[in-house]
């Protein structure tokens, strides 16, 4: 009897399936010190309703995952189509990230005047995955800033890679 499925075979249907999970895409923002952090994310959910919070997957070789340890608190900007700009800006650290940016200081957070909405965090908690880890963040301010603009809703051809 002849076998029809290999491992490689296996993993790219499961790459597949779990690229077809629908997610949007954001800007994930922490400050160490004055120097603001930003990295362009899709692994971001709500997570609970009283208190407000959110998950999201960050792997812990990024910038931004050492400063949100460091600080303790992070800002979720949820981008649309139209927010071509930030996703080139975010899509790489660089310490010029915000360059030429119209964002928004304050004292819970960054805001990326053109995104969707923002949401402030402070991190209640954290599970310590593989390549990823999995942070929990309550939301203690938030704002839903371009009413004209619908959120960006982003699929994969591969759940194993960007």
């Amino acid at each position: 009897m002849e076998q029809t499925t290999t491992q490689s075979s296996i993993k790219e249907a499961i790459g597949a399936a779990i690229g077809r999970i629908p997610s949007g895409v954001y800007v994930i923002i922490a400050r160490r010190g004055e120097q603001k952090i930003g990295m362009m994310g899709s692994w971001v959910a709500q997570a609970g309703f009283e208190p407000p919070r959110v998950s999201v997957a960050i792997s812990p070789e990024r910038e931004v995952y050492s400063a949100i340890q460091e600080s303790g608190k992070f800002s979720i900007n949820v981008l649309s189509n139209e927010n071509m700009n930030l996703m080139k800006a975010f899509s790489r650290y660089s310490p010029e990230q915000f360059e030429g940016l119209d964002f928004t200081e304050t004292e819970q957070g960054i805001v990326l005047n053109e995104a969707v909405a923002v949401m402030h965090c402070t991190l209640q908690g954290q599970f310590e995955g593989a390549d990823h880890h999995l942070l929990i963040g309550e939301v203690i301010d938030g704002a839903y800033l371009n009413h004209e603009l619908a959120p960006m809703v982003h699929l994969r051809k591969s759940g194993f890679n960007y």
